[in-house]
């Protein structure tokens, strides 16, 4: 009779680790098919998406995430958004619980809005606001250059144009800050 209760204890922390070790794969195959998304974005345009879209004053109305979806096979949902608009107004925030699937990392504690990725900006990243970069700008080259990483625990709104500063960006792996799967 004790046994079943022994086998059960010695083999439930062989199975929580399998299933956070699936998770974490998981995370690491979402940073992938963005970064596939941002290159076949620049396929299509000829540069990376802006870190934003910015209206005619320079504020920023739309995030990169938006503008990738097609990419991400989310033409539906792209067709859906008003650009005209912020992606706040009383329209586009409806389409905020229609978050992709890969904007979502199951290691972390998310709702059905936020998304678990920022872009990393700066004057010498690749989104460096409003501007478009060219793959022949990167000078370190794109396997030494880190675009979008993992924002544990920040709560941003999936179509909101939030980001990480470069200069607040700590290092690869910080629990309290941000962090990237490298290849």
């Amino acid at each position: 009779m004790l046994v079943i209760p022994c086998l059960l204890a010695l083999l439930l922390p062989a199975i929580q680790q399998a299933r956070e070790a699936a998770r974490r794969t998981q995370c690491k195959n979402n940073l992938k098919q963005i970064g596939l998304a941002l290159h076949n974005y620049h396929d299509v345009y000829g540069t990376f998406p802006p870190a934003f879209i910015a209206d005619e004053t320079g504020k920023p109305m739309h995030s990169w995430r938006v503008l990738i979806l097609p990419f991400l096979e989310e033409h539906a949902l792209y067709a859906q958004y008003d650009f005209s608009e912020p992606w706040d107004s009383p329209h586009n925030i409806r389409l905020l619980e229609q978050r992709p699937p890969t904007y979502a990392c199951p290691t972390g504690d998310l709702d059905d809005v936020t998304t678990s990725y920022a872009a990393i900006t700066g004057d010498q990243c690749v989104f460096a606001g409003a501007e478009p970069v060219h793959i022949d700008d990167i000078s370190d080259g794109t396997s030494e250059t880190i675009i979008v990483g993992e924002a544990r625990d920040a709560q941003i709104p999936w179509k909101d144009k939030r980001k990480i500063e470069f200069d607040t960006f700590t290092e690869i792996g910080d629990t309290d800050g941000s962090r990237t799967a490298q290849r």
